[in-house]
């Protein structure tokens, strides 16, 4: 959505928090979403430079509570120390014969990217936030689908890279980002960085 402002006159924006990935992912993905691109399925692919892990969606806040979520995200960052995680494999969400979002992998084994997650869930929740309830699984979004025409040939090109290996992401910080709609999509502003600083 656009920036709009309230009756109180603050400033809603539309935000979310998540990670950003390697440069040598980004462009192992942009290769993938090439192949599959030579397919019929129609898919609205996300431009590989926007492309990131979320870990909470906030959904529309006010500007003027910017500054608590920076303080929540910064102490959950305190504690949690720099990991890394594989993208690896492709899938989608939904039925095969009408899937919905394209997605890479993640693989993250030891639980730390788990563990980080949920720490933010419960520091955002705490402040009156909802985020959604269903389990977290780490994915990152390549595209949506348009509709079910050429959903077969999808499925069975997605199945193909199911063993594909796009490299690794060093994650030492968290992103507080606010999505702003353009005629070009949506593009992502950084709101605040918090720096993994645990032991």
């Amino acid at each position: 959505m656009n920036q709009d402002i309230n009756e109180a006159g603050d400033e809603v924006l539309r935000a979310f928090i998540a990670l950003e990935i390697s440069d040598e992912v980004r462009a192992a993905l942009d290769r993938l979403q090439r192949d599959l691109m030579r397919g019929e399925a129609r898919v609205g692919w996300v431009t590989p430079a926007r492309i990131h892990l979320t870990l909470a969606f906030l959904g529309d806040i006010f500007a003027a509570q910017l500054p608590g979520l920076a303080d929540a995200l910064d102490a959950v960052a305190e504690g949690c120390p720099p990991f890394a995680f594989d993208v690896a494999g492709t899938g989608a969400f939904g039925p095969p014969k009408s899937p919905r979002v394209v997605w890479a992998g993640v693989e993250e084994p030891t639980g730390a990217l788990v563990r980080l997650q949920a720490a933010a869930a419960v520091a955002v929740t705490g402040l009156g936030f909802r985020i959604e309830e269903r389990a977290f699984h780490p994915h990152l979004t390549l595209g949506r689908v348009r509709d079910r025409r050429g959903a077969a040939d999808l499925t069975s090109r997605l199945e193909s890279f199911r063993t594909l290996r796009c490299g690794r992401v060093e994650v030492r910080r968290v992103l507080l980002l606010q999505s702003v709609l353009s005629s070009q999509g949506a593009e992502y502003r950084v709101r605040h960085s918090s720096e993994l600083k645990g032991a």
